[in-house]
């Protein structure tokens, strides 16, 4: 039950995001919650984060996020996920100009902890693996952004580290003859 709950959480993001319900990120997210996407947007705590996604996002005509099956290894009241991503992002419609729609690819690396309101996310680094259109300076075509084998190797994906620590799941495992 414990990875259900996880995932249901983890999936709540996409649901909230493309909805601009940012009521829901309490669903999702710890008060004290620390944040870090793509390097350069931080936040210490639930409050600003909602504030500055609401400014960020609000001005948008829509997007739209895709996230895959979330990895998961928990230990007692604290869990470590992985999530591959997917979005795409309007700023006008019909997209007819190169920066209209903006796209990439990423992932979620996510602490959780289980609370007295259930599993919260206290702990997120969001990473593109690539992305297109977001900039004109960027240029149309896809680039890469985050190199994931190469973080992985520095140590820097919770998610691995914390597998490596506590070993694979048992969920994933084959079972013993």
């Amino acid at each position: 039950m414990g990875q259900q709950a996880i995932a249901a959480v983890i999936n709540l993001y996409a649901v909230a995001i493309d909805s601009h319900s940012w009521d829901l990120f309490d669903e999702i997210f710890a008060p004290d919650v620390e944040l870090d996407y793509c390097h350069v947007l931080r936040w210490s705590d639930l409050a600003s984060f909602k504030r500055d996604f609401a400014e960020m996002h609000e001005p948008t005509r829509g997007h739209q996020h895709f996230l895959g099956v979330p990895q998961i290894v928990s230990e007692g009241d604290r869990a470590w996920a992985l999530t591959y991503g997917r979005f795409n992002l309007f700023r006008e419609s019909p997209a007819a100009e190169p920066f209209d729609m903006s796209e990439g690819g990423a992932w979620y690396d996510d602490e959780l902890a289980l609370t007295d309101a259930g599993w919260r996310i206290t702990r997120r680094t969001a990473r593109n693996f690539w992305w297109r259109g977001s900039l004109p300076e960027q240029g149309p075509y896809p680039m890469v952004v985050d190199s994931f084998p190469e973080l992985a190797r520095a140590g820097e994906i919770g998610f691995i580290n914390a597998l490596r620590r506590l070993g694979v799941p048992a969920t994933i495992r084959e079972p013993a003859e």
